[in-house]
C-alpha cells in the first residue's frame, strides 16, 4: 500500500471503506480474469489459443531441431522453431497495451468513486 491508499483511509470514514474495497486495483492474474470475461473476452481467448499453438509448434520444431543429423533438416527445423517462438512471444506481448488500459481505466473509476463519495456526504 502506498501513502495514497493510506491517506484515503484515513479521509474515509466506516461508511465507506466498502468504496476503497471494491475500487482496489487488480493484480497481473485480476486483470487477465477481468480482460478474458470483459466484451471483448473472446479476443483475448482468441489471442491467448494462437500464442500456445505457435508456442508448442515451436517447442515441437525446437526437439526435431536438435534430433536432426542433417545440416539441411537441422536449418529447415531451427528457422522454423526461431521463427514459431518469437510469434508466440509477439502474440503475447501483443496484450500488453489492452492491460496498460484496462489498468488507467481502473484507475480512473476508482477516482470517480472516491470524488462521488465526497460530493454525496455534502
Amino acid at each position: 500500500m502506498n501513502y495514497l491508499d493510506i491517506r484515503i483511509k484515513e479521509l474515509m470514514g466506516e461508511a465507506d471503506a466498502h468504496l476503497t474495497r471494491s475500487s482496489q486495483p487488480h493484480g497481473w492474474l485480476g486483470l487477465v480474469r477481468s480482460m478474458a470475461r470483459g466484451r471483448l473476452g473472446w479476443t483475448m481467448w482468441v489471442i491467448w489459443v494462437v500464442q500456445l499453438l505457435l508456442f508448442v509448434a515451436g517447442v515441437l520444431a525446437a526437439i526435431r531441431f536438435f534430433q536432426a543429423a542433417d545440416v539441411l533438416v537441422a536449418l529447415k527445423y531451427g528457422l522454423s522453431a526461431a521463427t514459431l517462438i518469437l510469434l508466440a512471444v509477439q502474440v503475447k506481448l501483443s496484450i500488453a497495451p489492452h492491460m496498460h488500459t484496462e489498468r488507467t481505466l481502473r484507475a480512473l473509476k476508482r477516482i470517480e468513486i472516491l470524488i462521488l463519495a465526497q460530493n454525496a456526504k455534502k
